[in-house]
């Protein structure tokens, strides 16, 4: 169960402090969570941006600066000048601790805002491993 790993490791912490789910709400959390794992969901292959930033503690708010993080970063950049490093960049502006993301979890959240917010990165996402 590694989603449930990164779950604890991360979404504990949020700039304010650590995050205190009641019990419905970690139920609500746990169940959506599961049916994302049985359809295929993980780090590597995500199928929902929400869940992702649910699991490695990334706030409603911090996820739109994502989104536009992100954008900057195509506007920037030549399609065949796009690395990971430039998006972990992008997230440590976010949020400094998002520095802290290993390149597996940096490449999971450009695979899954390709899907679902940016096309135009979709052709950069599918060169990740």
């Amino acid at each position: 169960m590694v989603c449930n790993e990164i779950f604890l490791y991360f979404s504990q912490y949020r700039k304010e402090g650590y995050i205190i789910m009641t019990d419905k709400e970690q139920l609500y959390f746990d169940a959506l969570q599961e049916i994302a794992e049985r359809l295929g969901h993980s780090i590597e292959h995500p199928i929902s941006v929400s869940l992702l930033c649910l699991q490695l503690g990334i706030s409603n708010d911090e996820k739109g600066r994502i989104f536009v993080a992100f954008n900057q970063v195509l506007r920037k950049n030549a399609p065949k000048e796009l690395e990971v490093e430039k998006f972990k960049i992008a997230l440590e502006d976010v949020n400094p601790k998002f520095g802290e993301f290993n390149d597996k979890v940096v490449c999971g959240l450009i695979k899954a805002f390709s899907l679902h917010y940016i096309p135009s990165l979709y052709s950069f996402a599918r060169t990740l491993n």
